[in-house]
């Protein structure tokens, strides 16, 4: 699949993050894990049937779609529906390779992984570690580091946090979708601020750039699309590799990036080590 069409910032995936770190007494818990349970009929239902299913009131369903950084719950409804037509097509193999996962489950093992391992030796050899030890120097040097990612990127900025913190730096990994807008008080001049992004799609980087930007920190992009750039980016990164042609979901895209975080990690800490 060519990186531009990879549709990075997935409404489904952003439920999945209420239900997984909301508490269950929560609202938004419930109302999360309702619309997941009836997926189906979220497109064509309206703001008092939800509400009722959730045994809360329309305007608390309002409330929810905004704080998911959708306008309305019109907007959240397309989202949905989107969402679902995309996953009608979610695995899509060439009929040739389907037909040989069938008379061969092994040929799927060796597709996919030497598939991933031409990607991360893309990876590997466009690392540039120069630029490496520039990105660690920006991370030493930054008072507060904030890192912002979607989908799987949230999780391996998480695992890259609790890495980094045993190296005795703190770095905020943003959980939700919207969490970046609305921790924006925690941004300033001595801010360092990494968004990963796989796709970096203008439509979605360039809102989030403005809004980040009114704060004045540093920014530095990671990414695989070389030809993203935008004047309020202070670095960015791009590395090589390749993405999956028969699935909606990212696969060598996360692996790819969670091999470079890693890398920045071991580095920084042959730099910087106490």
């Amino acid at each position: 699949m060519a990186i531009r069409n990879y549709n990075e910032v997935d409404i489904l995936y952003t439920l999945m993050s209420f239900v997984n770190v909301s508490s269950v007494q929560d609202m938004y818990y419930t109302i999360a894990q309702t619309i997941l349970s009836h997926l189906d009929k979220i497109p064509d239902i309206s703001i008092n049937d939800l509400a009722d299913l959730c045994y809360t009131s329309p305007a608390t369903i309002s409330r929810f779609c905004k704080d998911l950084n959708c306008k309305n719950f019109v907007t959240f409804k397309k989202e949905i529906a989107v969402a679902l037509e995309q996953s009608k097509n979610e695995v899509h193999l060439s009929t040739k390779d389907e037909e040989e996962c069938i008379k061969n489950p092994d040929y799927l093992v060796d597709k996919m992984y030497n598939e991933a391992t031409e990607s991360l030796q893309m990876v590997q050899k466009s690392i540039n570690m120069h630029e490496i030890d520039k990105i660690c120097e920006m991370i030493y040097t930054a008072k507060s580091v904030q890192m912002i990612g979607y989908q799987f990127n949230k999780i391996i900025s998480n695992d890259f946090q609790m890495k980094m913190l045993k190296h005795r730096k703190m770095v905020y990994a943003f959980v939700e979708r919207g969490d970046e807008i609305g921790h924006l008080d925690m941004i300033n001049k001595d801010t360092l601020v990494m968004i990963i992004s796989v796709r970096a799609r203008a439509q979605l980087m360039d809102a989030l750039l403005r809004k980040i930007s009114e704060h004045h920190p540093k920014i530095i992009l990671l990414t695989m699309n070389k030809e993203y750039h935008h004047h309020l980016i202070d670095y960015i990164y791009c590395i090589d590799g390749t993405e999956s042609n028969y699935t909606e979901s990212s696969l060598q895209g996360t692996m790819n990036f969670l091999s470079l975080l890693n890398l920045i990690y071991v580095r920084y800490g042959l730099l910087y080590r106490k």
